[in-house]
């Protein structure tokens, strides 16, 4: 064999050793551990994507028992659950006697990851934090700031310790099932709470509207379309107010949170229902070696309307005023400025109702001049109507005559009712929803014009001036169903009232007085004038 094709081979055999010695052995080595990495990063983001019904993490598989964690709060005692680091009592400061707000069984408020075991990490005088692992190397940091107007802050670290970057799976914040209130609310707390947002700014609209929906799986909203979510009653709010995030969509649905007993009893125990809401997070990538913090806020509290004109993020929209909602604010304001006068809510109401009889007291006059006169011509209205029984249109003519003989105007009777019922409707709503006569007494037995009479005697005396005022204006000769409707509407109202808050009571009482008195007067003008 030729020498030179030996020593050519040789050198090709060297240079093909030395290759894959040094080029191609390392460059699969590196293959090799560039698959292992991606491998054990796909099985470290496996084991937070593994069962996500089950929680997302892997410190479910060796959960421990629930602990139970207090921290006093400003405004209220509260305990917090290690599972999902959530508050499962909020034991609010009340100021006719403390009152659980959270009640009823559940993940509890503001829970998150509830399957993941947090313990305390960190706390000062208005501020807890938990933290919980969620892999090896990924947790979640979850501190509570507390004020004392009941806003507060709410921030989630997820924090990833790795190499490599992980993918958070999607969660949600807890509110519900269920908020409870204060002793005097509970037999109306079931129509009451609600789950609620603040619909964003709408182009042509002052102010954002807030938006009640009932048990559907998801609502078409995002938190690009909301200031804030959560759960409210008559009297108290729960909601999450995402800062720096934008969260997903929301979502509600009911559950039973307790039975209560129908009719007394004689018809067995129902089910209670309560509102839950969800408030979802999408998924998120955390990089490397870094962390993220969703910053919200939150309110937890009553609905106070004058703390609410000085707190962000128009937590007034909260308290509903109806239809006529400027004229209710209104109405809410001069209560305000009157009970600054008086020092008692009860003397402010017969204040407030006392000035709006003066402002309608020439539409009050007209209405009670025109029945008066009605009442008068009512005999030789009858006669009328007996005469041209079979002939309408002679009928027509003659009472037109009639009514232009004695200068009356039919529709000055019902021009007032018109005019006042909106204000009525207006102050009702205030007087409902107000806070403020929560715990507020008024004299002897009323201590609280939030609640109902405890013996019913501003119904039963509101009944008593109806009836009066009602045997006073009925006209003589009156067809027997409208009088018999006439007889029996004071006592309907004294029993619609029975279960009105005694503030509510304490302002019709005040009108019917009023107008009794102005009514009198205007008889025996009318009467004297003749």
């Amino acid at each position: 064999m030729d020498r030179k094709f030996l020593l050519a081979a040789l050198f090709f055999l060297l240079l093909v050793t030395g290759y894959n010695q040094f080029v191609t052995v390392p460059r699969m080595q590196a293959q090799q551990q560039a698959a292992e990495r991606e491998l054990a990063k796909t099985k470290e983001n496996l084991a937070l994507a593994d069962s996500s019904a089950a929680g997302l993490m892997k410190a479910a598989a060796s959960s421990r028992p629930e602990e139970l964690i207090s921290f006093q709060a400003p405004s209220a005692q509260i305990t917090f659950t290690s599972k999902g680091a959530a508050i499962k009592e909020y034991l609010f400061k009340d100021v006719v006697a403390d009152v659980n707000l959270t009640p009823y069984k559940g993940e509890g408020y503001f829970a998150t990851f509830a399957q993941a075991d947090f313990r305390e990490s960190k706390r000062t005088h208005d501020s807890i934090t938990f933290t919980a692992s969620l892999a090896p190397g990924v947790e979640i940091n979850k501190t509570y700031r507390f004020g004392e107007n009941g806003l507060g802050g709410l921030d989630v670290e997820l924090a990833n310790r790795t190499k490599t970057d992980v993918t958070v799976p999607a969660f949600a914040f807890n509110f519900g099932p269920g908020l409870s209130t204060v002793k005097s609310e509970l037999s109306d707390n079931e129509r009451e709470s609600k789950a609620v947002y603040l619909a964003q700014l709408e182009k042509g609209k002052k102010h954002p509207k807030l938006v009640k929906f009932g048990p559907k799986d998801v609502s078409p909203v995002s938190g690009a379309d909301w200031i804030w979510a959560g759960v409210e009653n008559r009297y108290f709010l729960s909601v999450l107010i995402p800062q720096n995030w934008t969260a997903g969509k929301l979502e509600s649905s009911k559950s039973v949170v307790t039975t209560k007993k129908r009719l007394w009893g004689l018809m067995g125990e129902g089910d209670v229902e309560g509102p839950r809401m969800l408030i979802n997070v999408p998924s998120r990538t955390v990089a490397a070696k870094t962390s993220e913090v969703l910053q919200s806020e939150f309110y937890f509290g009553p609905k106070d309307y004058q703390q609410f004109e000085k707190m962000p993020y128009h937590l007034d929209r909260s308290i509903e005023f109806g239809f006529f909602g400027a004229l209710g604010r209104l109405a809410r304001n001069v209560l305000e400025l009157f009970y600054g006068w008086t020092g008692n809510y009860g003397v402010a109401i017969i204040m407030l109702t006392v000035l709006l009889q003066l402002i309608l007291g020439k539409f009050t006059l007209m209405s009670l001049k025109s029945g008066a006169q009605m009442k008068k011509v009512q005999p030789e209205m009858k006669r009328l109507q007996e005469k041209y029984k079979g002939n309408p249109e002679a009928l027509n003519r003659e009472m037109l005559a009639l009514y232009q003989k004695h200068k009356i105007n039919p529709l000055s009777g019902c021009l007032p009712m018109l005019i006042q019922l909106p204000i009525f409707l207006a102050l009702f709503n205030a007087l409902r929803t107000s806070w403020s006569l929560h715990g507020a007494g008024f004299m002897l037995w009323i201590t609280d014009l939030s609640s109902k009479d405890p013996y019913y005697i501003l119904p039963v005396l509101m009944g008593a001036v109806m009836f009066f005022q009602q045997r006073a204006t009925m006209p003589a000769g009156m067809d027997p169903s409208q009088a018999a409707m006439f007889k029996y509407m004071p006592l309907i109202f004294t029993l619609l009232f029975m279960n009105f808050p005694s503030g509510l009571v304490l302002y019709w009482l005040t009108n019917s007085l009023i107008t009794f008195g102005i009514q009198t007067i205007a008889n025996r003008k009318i009467a004297n004038a003749k």
